[in-house]
């Protein structure tokens, strides 16, 4: 049997009201139409449905059974179509979001905070993320990804959170600390580097290469609360975002200065793989997230800049 869903809107007109001239008008299609539809829809069910008595129509008990489910049935067809509805507040969904260790002490929190008060039955999961994933990301259990990205695959769609250069942070009893920073100076001390989810300081490395120059990396951590620690306790440097470098100034005696040399500036995005795109409850999480993401960057990138000005004049 062949399936066509405009016959059967026919068919159930004509159930309704079993007058071909009526069903017509109500259609807008003309008589004869109509006419060749319910031939059809009688091969396809291999059944007279209406039978002619006099002026009017007889409905064959087949037809008498379609007419008691057929509008039900394709109440239901229909609704397949309709935008879909999200109550957050219903949602019972595990939602992964994924970003450095930076991002999960210091803007998941406001962002789940959020997330509980909307929709209380969902639950967060967050993992680290590697610059190495991004590829993977169709088949990864993620769903949302915060991360420093340049090149993005088709296949992953994307907002753009915004744009920060790199700064040097040290202990404000570092040597350097009353000093202008060089690049002889910047070269001398060890370097901290952390490897938690994302890819920070790489531009770094590629500017010192191209001035024929390399630093020496003193100690590699996965945390950034690590590196704070160690930041306190030995005379090393840390060059980070300088939004990192301005919030982490915050939580202790610090000082912010910029590069001694021209380095790339990093763009930070918010990726989904496309395939979320019209998902409901994924859009509503993306929307809750994006701003908590850009205003925090946005805040300690102008704090940042205050603090390195301050520091050259």
């Amino acid at each position: 049997m062949r399936h066509n869903l405009n016959q059967l809107r026919v068919l159930s007109a004509l159930l309704q009201q079993p007058n071909l001239t009526r069903v017509a008008e109500s259609l807008h299609m003309t008589q004869s139409a109509v006419s060749k539809t319910l031939q059809q829809l009688r091969q396809d069910f291999d059944d007279p449905l209406l039978v002619r008595e006099g002026q009017r129509y007889l409905l064959t008990p087949k037809a008498r059974s379609l007419q008691l489910t057929l509008p039900q049935q394709l109440q239901q067809l229909d609704a397949l179509y309709l935008p879909q509805r999200f109550d957050p507040g219903q949602c019972r969904r595990t939602l992964v979001f994924s970003s450095s260790d930076y991002v999960a002490q210091h803007i998941f929190p406001a962002i789940a905070a959020e997330v509980g008060r909307q929709a209380p039955l969902v639950t967060l999961e967050y993992r680290l993320w590697d610059k190495g994933q991004l590829s993977q990301l169709a088949n990864l259990p993620v769903d949302l990804v915060s991360t420093i990205v340049e090149s993005v695959p088709d296949n992953v769609a994307r907002r753009n959170q915004g744009e920060d250069g790199l700064a040097v942070l040290m202990s404000a009893q570092h040597p350097l600390a009353d000093q202008t920073l060089t690049l002889e100076r910047y070269l001398q001390y060890g370097h901290l580097r952390v490897s938690g989810g994302g890819d920070k300081d790489s531009p770094v490395d590629t500017a010192l290469q191209a001035l024929g120059h390399r630093r020496r990396c003193f100690a590699q951590v996965p945390f950034f609360q690590s590196a704070l620690g160690l930041l306190l306790s030995t005379p090393t440097l840390l060059t980070t975002p300088l939004h990192i470098a301005a919030q982490m100034s915050e939580q202790a005696p610090m000082v912010v200065k910029r590069l001694p040399f021209d380095c790339a500036r990093q763009h930070y995005r918010l990726l989904w793989h496309r395939r979320f795109n019209e998902d409901p409850a994924h859009r509503w999480f993306r929307e809750l997230a994006f701003p908590f993401l850009c205003d925090h960057l946005n805040h300690y990138v102008q704090q940042g800049i205050t603090k390195t000005t301050c520091n050259h004049e």
